[in-house]
């Protein structure tokens, strides 16, 4: 995965699409294994639960290749295990890759779950120091995903998460992971959890694009199984009337009341894309306007093309984005 890294192709920063100007002066360096600068920022946002899951999460990516240095930070230092623990998921899901299970091959599993097993101790002891931090709670989500935990315990996880923030956008988004089809839930039960919590969104929260995510889940699912063009699939399921209806009422109801929120870039995409591939070229304009060249590196914009940065690229040469 990577951790925010320039296309040259097609010009975009590929990773997540996010915005804190201080994680992007920190990313370089902590990449070339300086890490103190990484540590600082994880610890300058205690208390700021959607900065915290956004440095950690963009930050364990950077600092995957240098888990032995890391792991010596955390010895006595409980953001550093923190950082420790969502590094080695990040390890670990970089040797499995994002497909299907069917596609790994028994090595590779292995490998995968020796060293994602090595990530739980250091986000328990970081849970432990912190009673009131739901991010270490969200990075558990991502381990017990990978470990195939049952669904207790995803369900546990879950409700210590939301216990201590009940609309972190991060957790939300690893929430609909694990009730996605592909990973053994279903379609409407991710469309179910995606619809309730929009509905309970503050406003300006980017959590009411969790709608969009699951259509776009479903939407990547039906692709798999099909034999129809991509592109096909994608303007038939987002050009449905009422999945357009609803993802409209969402996108409104986010846009109302607009407030800072690092993560409202991955809304904008989730909701601009599923617009343009709808055929509501003006809304999925002025979205992905705000979207700007940084974009996520899996949804929506890989549900379209295995070159993603390229798919965007042309998306914004479609409606008239520079």
């Amino acid at each position: 995965m990577a951790a925010d890294l320039l296309d040259k192709t097609s010009g975009m920063r590929i990773g997540a699409a996010w915005h804190d100007p201080a994680l992007d002066q920190a990313l370089p360096r902590v990449k070339a294994g300086r890490l103190p600068s990484g540590l600082e920022l994880i610890k300058q946002a205690r208390g700021d639960n959607e900065l915290r899951a956004l440095r950690v999460d963009l930050l364990a990516t950077a600092a995957a290749g240098h888990t032995g240095a890391l792991s010596r930070l955390a010895q006595d230092d409980a953001d550093a295990l923190l950082w420790l623990g969502a590094a080695r998921i990040k390890q670990a899901w970089a040797i499995r890759g994002g497909s299907y299970a069917k596609y790994v091959g028994a090595k590779r599993f292995l490998s995968f779950w020796d060293v994602l097993a090595q990530a739980e101790e250091p986000l328990r002891q970081a849970a432990k120091e912190f009673p009131d931090d739901p991010v270490p709670w969200d990075r558990l989500q991502w381990h017990a995903l990978g470990m195939q935990a049952g669904r207790d315990e995803l369900d546990g996880i879950w409700a210590e998460l939301t216990a201590r923030d009940p609309h972190l956008y991060a957790g939300h988004y690893s929430r609909a992971q694990t009730l996605c089809a592909k990973w053994g839930g279903s379609h409407q039960e991710v469309l179910d959890f995606a619809r309730d919590s929009a509905a309970v969104a503050p406003p300006g929260d980017p959590i009411s694009a969790m709608p969009a995510l699951a259509h776009f889940e479903i939407a990547w699912s039906e692709d798999h199984d099909s034999e129809r063009p991509t592109q096909e699939v994608l303007e038939s399921y987002f050009g449905d009337s009422v999945v357009s209806a609803e993802l409209s009422r969402a996108a409104d109801a986010w846009r109302g009341r607009p407030r800072p929120h690092p993560r409202s870039p991955d809304a904008a995409h989730l909701f601009g894309a599923a617009f343009y591939f709808g055929g509501h070229l003006r809304r999925a304009q002025g979205l992905l306007a705000e979207a700007g060249k940084r974009m996520p590196e899996i949804l929506p914009w890989a549900a379209a093309s295995l070159t993603p940065g390229r798919r965007y690229a042309r998306a914004r040469r479609d409606l008239g984005l520079t």
